[in-house]
Protein backbone atom coordinates (compact mmCIF):
# COMPACT_ATOMS: atom_id res chain seq x y z
CA UNK A 1 0.00 0.00 0.00
CA UNK A 2 2.54 2.51 1.10
CA UNK A 3 4.26 1.59 -2.48
CA UNK A 4 1.45 2.87 -4.25
CA UNK A 5 0.69 5.85 -2.45
CA UNK A 6 4.23 6.89 -2.96
CA UNK A 7 3.72 6.06 -6.69
CA UNK A 8 0.88 8.13 -7.14
CA UNK A 9 2.88 11.32 -4.94
CA UNK A 10 5.47 10.88 -8.08
CA UNK A 11 2.92 11.36 -10.57
CA UNK A 12 0.95 14.07 -8.88
CA UNK A 13 4.29 15.74 -8.67
CA UNK A 14 4.72 15.72 -12.52
CA UNK A 15 1.87 16.83 -13.39
CA UNK A 16 2.04 20.14 -10.62
CA UNK A 17 5.67 20.22 -12.09
CA UNK A 18 4.83 20.15 -15.79
CA UNK A 19 2.00 23.12 -14.67
CA UNK A 20 4.87 24.79 -12.65
CA UNK A 21 7.00 25.22 -15.46
CA UNK A 22 4.37 25.94 -17.54
CA UNK A 23 3.36 29.28 -15.56
CA UNK A 24 6.91 30.33 -15.88
CA UNK A 25 7.00 30.07 -19.42
CA UNK A 26 4.07 32.40 -19.51
CA UNK A 27 5.35 34.69 -16.63
CA UNK A 28 8.69 34.83 -19.11
CA UNK A 29 6.38 36.45 -21.64
CA UNK A 30 5.17 38.91 -19.71
CA UNK A 31 8.58 39.73 -17.70
CA UNK A 32 9.85 40.45 -21.21
CA UNK A 33 6.97 42.38 -22.62
CA UNK A 34 7.38 44.42 -19.66
CA UNK A 35 3.92 44.43 -18.79
CA UNK A 36 3.74 42.66 -14.94
CA UNK A 37 3.22 45.95 -13.45
CA UNK A 38 0.50 47.16 -16.05
CA UNK A 39 -2.80 46.07 -14.05
CA UNK A 40 -4.91 46.83 -17.31
CA UNK A 41 -2.81 44.42 -19.02
CA UNK A 42 -2.44 42.26 -16.25
CA UNK A 43 -6.03 41.65 -15.72
CA UNK A 44 -7.73 38.54 -15.54
CA UNK A 45 -6.91 34.95 -14.19
CA UNK A 46 -3.70 34.46 -15.59
CA UNK A 47 -2.79 37.78 -15.10
CA UNK A 48 -3.70 37.65 -11.42
CA UNK A 49 -2.03 34.19 -10.79
CA UNK A 50 1.48 35.13 -12.54
CA UNK A 51 1.51 38.60 -10.71
CA UNK A 52 0.53 37.30 -7.46
CA UNK A 53 2.32 33.57 -6.91
CA UNK A 54 4.85 33.52 -9.52
CA UNK A 55 6.47 36.99 -9.70
CA UNK A 56 6.96 37.63 -6.23
CA UNK A 57 9.54 34.60 -5.89
CA UNK A 58 11.18 34.49 -9.34
CA UNK A 59 11.76 38.17 -8.77
CA UNK A 60 13.58 38.23 -5.62
CA UNK A 61 16.15 36.01 -7.21
CA UNK A 62 19.35 37.13 -7.89
CA UNK A 63 18.76 36.19 -11.58
CA UNK A 64 15.43 35.73 -12.63
CA UNK A 65 16.20 35.31 -16.06
CA UNK A 66 18.65 32.67 -15.90
CA UNK A 67 16.27 30.83 -13.40
CA UNK A 68 13.47 31.20 -16.66
CA UNK A 69 15.53 30.07 -19.37
CA UNK A 70 17.07 27.06 -16.82
CA UNK A 71 13.20 25.85 -16.81
CA UNK A 72 10.96 25.17 -19.65
CA UNK A 73 9.55 22.49 -21.84
CA UNK A 74 7.57 19.46 -21.90
CA UNK A 75 7.49 15.72 -21.04
CA UNK A 76 9.20 15.67 -24.56
CA UNK A 77 11.89 17.56 -23.71
CA UNK A 78 12.33 20.07 -20.79
CA UNK A 79 15.39 21.97 -19.06
CA UNK A 80 14.69 21.74 -15.45
CA UNK A 81 16.65 23.07 -12.98
CA UNK A 82 18.93 24.31 -16.42
CA UNK A 83 19.20 20.32 -16.87
CA UNK A 84 18.66 19.52 -20.69
CA UNK A 85 16.32 16.09 -20.30
CA UNK A 86 14.68 14.47 -23.24
CA UNK A 87 12.41 11.84 -23.85
CA UNK A 88 14.83 8.56 -25.29
CA UNK A 89 11.92 8.69 -28.00
CA UNK A 90 12.53 12.25 -28.82
CA UNK A 91 15.81 11.99 -29.37
CA UNK A 92 15.55 8.36 -31.53
CA UNK A 93 12.82 10.26 -34.10
CA UNK A 94 14.84 13.61 -34.00
CA UNK A 95 18.17 11.68 -35.05
CA UNK A 96 15.88 9.51 -37.73
CA UNK A 97 14.47 12.78 -39.14
CA UNK A 98 17.86 14.62 -39.79
CA UNK A 99 19.50 11.78 -40.24
CA UNK A 100 22.62 12.83 -38.00
CA UNK A 101 23.22 12.44 -34.59
CA UNK A 102 23.18 15.99 -32.82
CA UNK A 103 25.63 14.88 -29.20
CA UNK A 104 23.56 17.39 -27.47
CA UNK A 105 20.29 16.15 -27.88
CA UNK A 106 21.32 12.36 -27.21
CA UNK A 107 23.29 13.57 -24.15
CA UNK A 108 19.80 14.96 -22.72
CA UNK A 109 18.22 11.72 -23.00
CA UNK A 110 20.55 10.17 -20.32
CA UNK A 111 18.89 10.66 -17.58
CA UNK A 112 16.30 8.79 -18.70
CA UNK A 113 18.06 6.15 -20.18
CA UNK A 114 20.33 5.52 -16.90
CA UNK A 115 17.16 5.40 -14.65
CA UNK A 116 15.70 2.69 -17.51
CA UNK A 117 18.49 0.97 -17.23
CA UNK A 118 18.68 0.43 -13.48
CA UNK A 119 14.70 0.36 -12.51
CA UNK A 120 13.09 -1.23 -16.30
CA UNK A 121 9.73 0.87 -17.48
CA UNK A 122 9.50 3.07 -14.32
CA UNK A 123 8.66 5.96 -16.76
CA UNK A 124 5.92 4.32 -18.00
CA UNK A 125 4.06 3.85 -14.63
CA UNK A 126 5.63 6.19 -12.18
CA UNK A 127 5.74 9.48 -14.11
CA UNK A 128 3.66 9.41 -17.73
CA UNK A 129 0.67 11.34 -17.41
CA UNK A 130 -0.76 9.28 -19.99
CA UNK A 131 -0.39 6.32 -17.79
CA UNK A 132 -2.94 7.62 -15.05
CA UNK A 133 -5.34 8.81 -17.19
CA UNK A 134 -5.13 5.22 -19.53
CA UNK A 135 -5.85 3.50 -15.56
CA UNK A 136 -8.89 5.90 -14.65
CA UNK A 137 -10.34 4.90 -18.23
CA UNK A 138 -9.73 1.52 -16.66
CA UNK A 139 -11.59 2.14 -13.82
CA UNK A 140 -14.78 3.67 -16.22
CA UNK A 141 -14.93 0.14 -17.61
CA UNK A 142 -16.55 -0.90 -14.26
CA UNK A 143 -18.62 1.23 -14.04
CA UNK A 144 -20.04 -0.13 -17.60
CA UNK A 145 -20.53 -3.25 -16.53
CA UNK A 146 -22.18 -1.93 -13.30
CA UNK A 147 -24.65 -0.17 -16.23
CA UNK A 148 -24.91 -3.63 -17.33
CA UNK A 149 -23.45 -2.61 -20.74
CA UNK A 150 -20.29 -5.41 -21.33
CA UNK A 151 -17.27 -3.64 -23.19
CA UNK A 152 -15.25 -5.39 -25.80
CA UNK A 153 -12.08 -7.30 -24.86
CA UNK A 154 -9.99 -7.37 -27.93
CA UNK A 155 -6.36 -8.55 -26.85
CA UNK A 156 -3.72 -6.86 -29.49
CA UNK A 157 -0.02 -8.81 -29.21
CA UNK A 158 2.28 -6.49 -27.49
CA UNK A 159 4.75 -6.80 -30.70
CA UNK A 160 2.56 -4.14 -32.45
CA UNK A 161 4.65 -1.05 -30.73
CA UNK A 162 7.77 -2.49 -31.15
CA UNK A 163 6.30 -2.52 -34.94
CA UNK A 164 4.59 1.16 -34.38
CA UNK A 165 7.77 2.18 -33.38
CA UNK A 166 10.56 1.59 -36.17
CA UNK A 167 7.77 1.86 -38.58
CA UNK A 168 7.34 5.34 -37.18
CA UNK A 169 11.70 5.98 -37.11
CA UNK A 170 11.41 4.92 -40.93
CA UNK A 171 8.54 7.43 -41.91
CA UNK A 172 10.71 10.37 -40.30
CA UNK A 173 13.75 9.46 -41.44
CA UNK A 174 11.63 8.90 -45.09
CA UNK A 175 9.80 12.43 -44.72
CA UNK A 176 12.55 14.43 -42.41
CA UNK A 177 9.25 15.30 -40.27
CA UNK A 178 8.40 14.25 -36.34
CA UNK A 179 5.62 12.04 -36.39
CA UNK A 180 5.39 10.36 -32.79
CA UNK A 181 5.37 14.36 -31.17
CA UNK A 182 1.70 14.39 -32.69
CA UNK A 183 0.37 11.85 -30.97
CA UNK A 184 2.61 10.08 -27.73
CA UNK A 185 0.09 10.92 -25.31
CA UNK A 186 2.74 12.14 -22.65
CA UNK A 187 3.79 14.96 -24.84
CA UNK A 188 0.49 15.53 -25.83
CA UNK A 189 -0.73 15.83 -22.08
CA UNK A 190 2.04 18.06 -21.62
CA UNK A 191 0.93 20.34 -24.43
CA UNK A 192 -2.55 20.54 -23.02
CA UNK A 193 -1.51 21.77 -19.71
CA UNK A 194 0.47 24.47 -21.91
CA UNK A 195 -2.35 25.43 -23.91
CA UNK A 196 -4.77 25.27 -20.48
CA UNK A 197 -1.97 27.88 -18.86
CA UNK A 198 -1.77 30.03 -22.01
CA UNK A 199 -5.73 30.02 -22.79
CA UNK A 200 -5.30 28.57 -25.88
CA UNK A 201 -6.94 25.97 -28.15
CA UNK A 202 -7.48 22.55 -26.66
CA UNK A 203 -10.05 20.84 -29.74
CA UNK A 204 -6.78 18.70 -31.68
CA UNK A 205 -5.27 17.98 -27.97
CA UNK A 206 -9.05 16.57 -27.07
CA UNK A 207 -9.31 14.63 -29.98
CA UNK A 208 -6.20 12.58 -29.63
CA UNK A 209 -6.55 11.38 -25.97
CA UNK A 210 -10.61 10.83 -26.97
CA UNK A 211 -9.76 8.61 -29.22
CA UNK A 212 -7.55 6.65 -26.95
CA UNK A 213 -9.52 6.92 -24.21
CA UNK A 214 -12.57 5.89 -26.59
CA UNK A 215 -10.94 2.59 -27.62
CA UNK A 216 -9.69 1.55 -24.43
CA UNK A 217 -13.36 2.11 -22.77
CA UNK A 218 -15.18 0.61 -25.57
CA UNK A 219 -12.76 -2.31 -27.53
CA UNK A 220 -9.05 -3.35 -25.53
CA UNK A 221 -8.35 -2.30 -22.05
CA UNK A 222 -5.25 -0.57 -21.86
CA UNK A 223 -4.67 -0.70 -25.45
CA UNK A 224 -2.37 2.07 -25.84
CA UNK A 225 0.33 1.33 -23.19
CA UNK A 226 0.09 -2.16 -23.92
CA UNK A 227 0.27 -2.38 -27.36
CA UNK A 228 0.40 1.12 -29.13
CA UNK A 229 2.75 2.93 -27.30
CA UNK A 230 6.43 3.81 -29.09
CA UNK A 231 7.65 5.63 -25.79
CA UNK A 232 7.04 1.67 -23.92
CA UNK A 233 8.74 -0.02 -26.96
CA UNK A 234 12.08 2.45 -26.50
CA UNK A 235 11.82 2.39 -22.52
CA UNK A 236 11.21 -1.61 -22.53
CA UNK A 237 14.24 -2.25 -25.01
CA UNK A 238 16.26 -0.31 -22.85
CA UNK A 239 14.77 -1.77 -19.85
CA UNK A 240 15.61 -5.28 -20.73
CA UNK A 241 18.71 -5.66 -18.46
CA UNK A 242 17.44 -3.68 -15.51
CA UNK A 243 18.47 -5.09 -12.21
CA UNK A 244 15.75 -4.03 -10.21
CA UNK A 245 12.90 -6.58 -11.08
CA UNK A 246 10.04 -8.35 -9.73
CA UNK A 247 10.56 -11.84 -9.18
CA UNK A 248 7.75 -14.57 -7.79
CA UNK A 249 8.48 -16.55 -4.67
CA UNK A 250 7.98 -20.17 -5.72
CA UNK A 251 7.48 -21.65 -2.20
CA UNK A 252 4.92 -19.15 -0.91
CA UNK A 253 2.79 -18.97 -3.96
CA UNK A 254 -0.51 -20.82 -3.78
CA UNK A 255 -1.23 -20.22 -7.34
CA UNK A 256 -4.55 -18.29 -6.63
CA UNK A 257 -3.87 -16.09 -9.52
CA UNK A 258 -4.99 -12.80 -7.64
CA UNK A 259 -2.18 -10.43 -9.83
CA UNK A 260 -2.83 -11.53 -13.00
CA UNK A 261 -6.27 -9.50 -13.14
CA UNK A 262 -4.60 -6.43 -11.93
CA UNK A 263 -1.89 -5.99 -14.16
CA UNK A 264 -1.81 -3.06 -16.09
CA UNK A 265 0.35 -4.06 -19.00
CA UNK A 266 -1.78 -7.53 -19.13
CA UNK A 267 0.90 -9.76 -18.54
CA UNK A 268 0.99 -12.98 -15.62
CA UNK A 269 3.18 -11.69 -13.18
CA UNK A 270 4.04 -15.23 -11.95
CA UNK A 271 5.50 -16.52 -15.30
CA UNK A 272 6.39 -13.18 -17.00
CA UNK A 273 7.59 -10.53 -14.18
CA UNK A 274 11.14 -10.75 -15.74
CA UNK A 275 10.06 -10.12 -19.13
CA UNK A 276 10.41 -6.94 -21.28
CA UNK A 277 6.86 -5.83 -20.98
CA UNK A 278 6.66 -5.49 -16.60
CA UNK A 279 6.84 -1.84 -15.76
CA UNK A 280 7.82 -2.36 -12.21
CA UNK A 281 4.83 -0.40 -11.07
CA UNK A 282 4.37 -3.02 -8.06
CA UNK A 283 0.48 -3.28 -8.22
CA UNK A 284 0.77 -6.79 -8.02
CA UNK A 285 2.93 -7.16 -5.45
CA UNK A 286 0.25 -5.59 -3.16
CA UNK A 287 -2.31 -7.64 -4.63
CA UNK A 288 -0.77 -10.69 -3.83
CA UNK A 289 -2.40 -12.21 -0.47
CA UNK A 290 0.74 -15.00 -0.24
CA UNK A 291 3.60 -11.86 -0.12
CA UNK A 292 5.06 -14.37 -2.83
CA UNK A 293 6.31 -11.66 -5.21
CA UNK A 294 8.48 -8.98 -3.83
CA UNK A 295 11.26 -6.94 -5.76
CA UNK A 296 14.46 -7.99 -6.46
CA UNK A 297 18.17 -7.26 -7.62
CA UNK A 298 19.32 -9.35 -10.52
CA UNK A 299 20.20 -9.62 -14.23
CA UNK A 300 18.85 -11.66 -16.96
CA UNK A 301 20.36 -14.85 -17.80
CA UNK A 302 22.46 -14.60 -20.85
CA UNK A 303 20.92 -16.03 -24.46
CA UNK A 304 22.56 -17.00 -27.37
CA UNK A 305 20.90 -14.07 -30.25
CA UNK A 306 19.22 -15.89 -33.45
CA UNK A 307 19.34 -13.57 -36.12
CA UNK A 308 15.47 -14.11 -37.31
CA UNK A 309 14.16 -12.41 -39.72
CA UNK A 310 12.14 -9.82 -37.85
CA UNK A 311 15.39 -8.68 -36.05
CA UNK A 312 17.46 -8.50 -39.31
CA UNK A 313 14.44 -6.36 -40.80
CA UNK A 314 14.62 -3.92 -37.72
CA UNK A 315 18.77 -3.67 -38.22
CA UNK A 316 18.25 -2.77 -41.52
CA UNK A 317 15.59 0.05 -40.94
CA UNK A 318 17.97 1.34 -37.88
CA UNK A 319 21.09 1.62 -39.97
CA UNK A 320 19.39 2.85 -43.59
CA UNK A 321 17.99 5.90 -41.24
CA UNK A 322 21.86 7.09 -41.76
CA UNK A 323 22.53 6.58 -44.86
CA UNK A 324 21.78 10.30 -46.29
CA UNK A 325 21.85 13.24 -44.82
CA UNK A 326 18.86 15.51 -44.95
CA UNK A 327 17.76 18.36 -43.24
CA UNK A 328 14.95 18.01 -41.11
CA UNK A 329 11.65 19.77 -41.06
CA UNK A 330 10.92 22.63 -39.13
CA UNK A 331 10.28 21.29 -35.54
CA UNK A 332 10.45 22.52 -31.93
CA UNK A 333 12.12 19.98 -30.26
CA UNK A 334 10.52 21.37 -26.43
CA UNK A 335 7.12 20.11 -27.99
CA UNK A 336 5.81 23.47 -27.52
CA UNK A 337 3.44 25.59 -29.68
CA UNK A 338 5.31 28.70 -31.66
CA UNK A 339 3.68 30.72 -29.49
CA UNK A 340 5.09 29.75 -26.18
CA UNK A 341 8.82 30.87 -26.56
CA UNK A 342 9.00 34.08 -28.96
CA UNK A 343 11.99 35.93 -27.31
CA UNK A 344 13.10 37.46 -30.41
CA UNK A 345 9.92 39.30 -30.37
CA UNK A 346 8.72 38.98 -26.44
CA UNK A 347 4.66 39.74 -25.96
CA UNK A 348 1.86 38.38 -24.68
CA UNK A 349 0.69 35.31 -26.35
CA UNK A 350 -1.31 36.45 -29.29
CA UNK A 351 -4.15 33.99 -31.32
CA UNK A 352 -3.11 33.55 -34.76
CA UNK A 353 -6.56 33.04 -37.05
CA UNK A 354 -5.56 32.03 -41.16
CA UNK A 355 -8.12 32.06 -43.63
CA UNK A 356 -8.05 32.31 -47.34
CA UNK A 357 -10.20 33.59 -50.05
CA UNK A 358 -9.44 33.97 -53.99
CA UNK A 359 -5.56 34.28 -54.54
CA UNK A 360 -5.03 35.97 -51.05
CA UNK A 361 -4.29 34.55 -47.37
CA UNK A 362 -5.41 36.33 -44.61
CA UNK A 363 -4.06 35.84 -41.61
CA UNK A 364 -5.75 37.76 -37.94
CA UNK A 365 -3.84 38.28 -34.81
CA UNK A 366 -5.49 39.06 -32.00
CA UNK A 367 -3.49 40.82 -28.80
CA UNK A 368 -3.72 39.28 -26.30
CA UNK A 369 -4.58 36.25 -27.81
CA UNK A 370 -7.59 35.77 -25.03
CA UNK A 371 -9.22 39.57 -24.81
CA UNK A 372 -10.77 40.86 -21.44
CA UNK A 373 -14.34 41.91 -21.95
CA UNK A 374 -14.14 45.55 -21.20
CA UNK A 375 -10.26 45.87 -22.11
CA UNK A 376 -9.00 46.84 -25.66
CA UNK A 377 -7.70 44.16 -27.67
CA UNK A 378 -5.74 45.12 -30.80
CA UNK A 379 -6.29 43.02 -34.11
CA UNK A 380 -4.37 43.04 -36.44
CA UNK A 381 -4.80 41.51 -40.52
CA UNK A 382 -2.10 40.54 -42.97
CA UNK A 383 -2.93 39.81 -46.56
CA UNK A 384 -0.75 38.60 -49.16
CA UNK A 385 -1.25 37.35 -52.66
CA UNK A 386 0.27 33.68 -52.73
CA UNK A 387 0.59 33.22 -56.24
CA UNK A 388 2.67 36.70 -56.54
CA UNK A 389 3.96 37.09 -52.90
CA UNK A 390 2.30 40.85 -53.09
CA UNK A 391 1.06 42.75 -50.06
CA UNK A 392 -2.22 43.25 -50.45
CA UNK A 393 -3.01 46.91 -50.50
CA UNK A 394 -6.63 48.11 -51.02
CA UNK A 395 -9.12 49.19 -48.18
CA UNK A 396 -11.03 46.22 -45.66
CA UNK A 397 -14.24 46.64 -43.57
CA UNK A 398 -14.32 45.08 -40.18
CA UNK A 399 -17.40 45.07 -38.13
CA UNK A 400 -17.86 42.95 -34.61
CA UNK A 401 -20.93 40.76 -33.93
CA UNK A 402 -22.21 38.93 -30.75
CA UNK A 403 -23.83 35.48 -31.53
CA UNK A 404 -26.71 34.49 -30.44
CA UNK A 405 -28.27 30.82 -29.69
CA UNK A 406 -31.50 32.23 -30.66
CA UNK A 407 -31.98 35.08 -33.69
CA UNK A 408 -30.04 36.98 -35.51
CA UNK A 409 -26.36 38.23 -34.26
CA UNK A 410 -25.73 41.58 -32.03
CA UNK A 411 -23.69 44.31 -33.57
CA UNK A 412 -21.77 45.38 -31.36
CA UNK A 413 -19.25 47.30 -33.32
CA UNK A 414 -20.22 49.17 -36.27
CA UNK A 415 -18.11 48.95 -39.76
CA UNK A 416 -14.72 50.07 -39.90
CA UNK A 417 -12.59 50.65 -42.82
CA UNK A 418 -9.04 50.81 -42.69
CA UNK A 419 -6.21 51.58 -45.24
CA UNK A 420 -3.08 49.22 -45.00
CA UNK A 421 -0.37 50.67 -42.52
CA UNK A 422 3.17 49.17 -43.04
CA UNK A 423 1.60 46.10 -44.49
CA UNK A 424 -1.22 45.19 -41.86
CA UNK A 425 -4.50 46.06 -41.16
CA UNK A 426 -4.85 47.35 -37.16
CA UNK A 427 -8.38 47.39 -35.08
CA UNK A 428 -8.88 48.57 -31.85
CA UNK A 429 -11.72 46.68 -30.20
CA UNK A 430 -13.27 46.40 -26.83
CA UNK A 431 -15.73 43.29 -26.03
CA UNK A 432 -18.52 44.28 -24.04
CA UNK A 433 -19.57 40.85 -22.27
CA UNK A 434 -18.07 37.24 -21.71
CA UNK A 435 -19.60 35.53 -24.62
CA UNK A 436 -18.92 34.28 -28.81
CA UNK A 437 -17.91 37.14 -31.52
CA UNK A 438 -18.06 37.40 -35.22
CA UNK A 439 -15.07 39.59 -36.30
CA UNK A 440 -16.47 39.98 -40.30
CA UNK A 441 -14.08 40.93 -42.37
CA UNK A 442 -15.37 42.30 -46.02
CA UNK A 443 -12.28 43.12 -48.54
CA UNK A 444 -12.85 43.37 -52.62
CA UNK A 445 -11.44 39.66 -54.39
CA UNK A 446 -11.84 39.61 -57.79
CA UNK A 447 -14.45 42.60 -58.51
CA UNK A 448 -16.33 41.27 -55.50
CA UNK A 449 -17.21 42.02 -52.61
CA UNK A 450 -15.75 38.89 -49.99
CA UNK A 451 -16.84 38.28 -46.36
CA UNK A 452 -14.62 36.18 -43.94
CA UNK A 453 -16.30 35.31 -40.74
CA UNK A 454 -13.66 35.24 -37.93
CA UNK A 455 -15.24 33.34 -34.83
CA UNK A 456 -13.43 34.95 -31.17
CA UNK A 457 -14.46 34.28 -27.47
CA UNK A 458 -13.97 37.04 -24.75
CA UNK A 459 -13.26 35.58 -20.97
CA UNK A 460 -14.91 32.09 -20.48
CA UNK A 461 -18.24 32.62 -21.37
CA UNK A 462 -21.06 29.59 -20.62
CA UNK A 463 -21.97 28.08 -24.19
CA UNK A 464 -25.17 27.36 -24.59
CA UNK A 465 -23.70 24.71 -26.76
CA UNK A 466 -22.22 23.20 -23.55
CA UNK A 467 -25.59 23.36 -21.34
CA UNK A 468 -27.09 21.16 -24.36
CA UNK A 469 -24.29 18.47 -24.23
CA UNK A 470 -24.17 18.35 -20.53
CA UNK A 471 -28.45 17.79 -20.57
CA UNK A 472 -27.86 15.42 -23.40
CA UNK A 473 -25.36 12.93 -21.72
CA UNK A 474 -26.47 13.43 -17.95
CA UNK A 475 -30.13 11.95 -20.03
CA UNK A 476 -27.30 9.33 -22.18
CA UNK A 477 -26.58 8.31 -18.35
CA UNK A 478 -30.37 8.44 -16.93
CA UNK A 479 -31.35 6.44 -19.40
CA UNK A 480 -28.34 3.80 -19.28
CA UNK A 481 -28.57 3.45 -15.12
CA UNK A 482 -32.29 2.54 -15.79
CA UNK A 483 -32.03 0.35 -18.33
CA UNK A 484 -29.41 -1.40 -15.67
CA UNK A 485 -31.76 -0.98 -12.44
CA UNK A 486 -34.58 -2.63 -15.08
CA UNK A 487 -32.78 -5.79 -16.65
CA UNK A 488 -31.60 -6.28 -12.72
CA UNK A 489 -35.08 -6.48 -11.32
CA UNK A 490 -36.33 -8.48 -14.26
CA UNK A 491 -33.58 -10.79 -13.70
CA UNK A 492 -34.27 -11.31 -9.75
CA UNK A 493 -37.63 -11.77 -10.29
CA UNK A 494 -37.42 -14.78 -13.10
CA UNK A 495 -34.68 -16.38 -10.77
CA UNK A 496 -37.89 -15.78 -7.85
CA UNK A 497 -40.38 -17.97 -10.47
CA UNK A 498 -37.96 -19.93 -12.23
CA UNK A 499 -34.20 -20.49 -10.40
CA UNK A 500 -32.85 -22.19 -13.34
CA UNK A 501 -34.00 -19.55 -15.79
CA UNK A 502 -31.91 -17.95 -18.16
CA UNK A 503 -33.23 -14.45 -18.67
CA UNK A 504 -32.51 -13.75 -22.55
CA UNK A 505 -33.01 -9.34 -22.87
CA UNK A 506 -32.35 -7.60 -26.03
Amino acid sequence: MILQIVRRLVQASVLLVTVSVALLCLYAHYRAARVIDDDQLMAGLRGEVVTKMVHPYVDRLADPQAFLDGNKGTLWSMRLMGVDIADPLAAAEMAAASKRIHWPLIASAAIPIVITLLFGRVFCSWLCPGYVLFELTGKLRRLLRLAEIRPGEVVFSHRNKYIGLFVGLALAALFSAPLFALIYPPVVISRALHAWVFGTSLVGIFVVLGVIVAFELFVSPRWWCRTMCPGGAVYGLIGWIRPVRIRLNADRCTGCRDCIPVCEEGINPITQSMSIECDNCGVCIRHCPDEALYYTISLPKPRGYRPTPRKIAALVVVFSMFVSVENAGAHHILGLPHYSYKENYPQRPTLEYPAHTGPYDVLLTSYPGSPVPGEAANLAFYIKNRETGSVYSQPITVRILQTSTFGDNTVVQPAMTREPFDNEYKFHVTFPLEAEYVIELSMPVEGRVEVIPFLMIAGQPTATGSVVAAGAGGFVLLFVVARAVQKKKARRRANAVNPNAVLVTT
